[in-house]
């Protein structure tokens, strides 16, 4: 079985969301917009292999709950250091978890669409 696109769509997609919505709240150049990118192709494969891997071992459910408790927080807190490194002068931690909230919303509404 092919795994690649268990990562590929959920990449994808937070890659669009994120990006959409960093514009709109301000970050408009090439540079700031790819900054959100490359965070993501970072942190969502991470989040989604260690999400599969819960869901697997503990349940479905479980695996969930874990996700959306721990890991999630994780990748707020992780894509807010990265921002307030490069992104010194803004509201880090607002902006990784507008972006995060978002993507996440975004996943769910897919989810139940598909």
């Amino acid at each position: 079985m092919n795994e690649l696109p268990l990562f590929i769509r959920p990449l994808l997609l937070t890659i669009i969301i994120e990006a959409v919505a960093a514009y709109l709240l301000g970050l408009r150049t090439w540079k700031l917009i790819s900054l959100t990118i490359l965070v993501n192709i970072v942190t969502n494969p991470l989040l989604v292999l260690f999400s599969l891997f819960l869901m697997y071992h503990l349940g479905i459910e479980t695996g969930r709950l874990i996700t959306y408790l721990i890991l999630e927080p994780l990748v707020i807190m992780t894509e807010y250091l990265i921002y307030r490194k490069c992104l010194p002068q803004r509201n880090c931690l607002i902006l990784s978890l507008t972006l995060n909230i978002l993507s996440l919303l975004g996943g769910l509404i897919c989810q139940k669409i598909i």
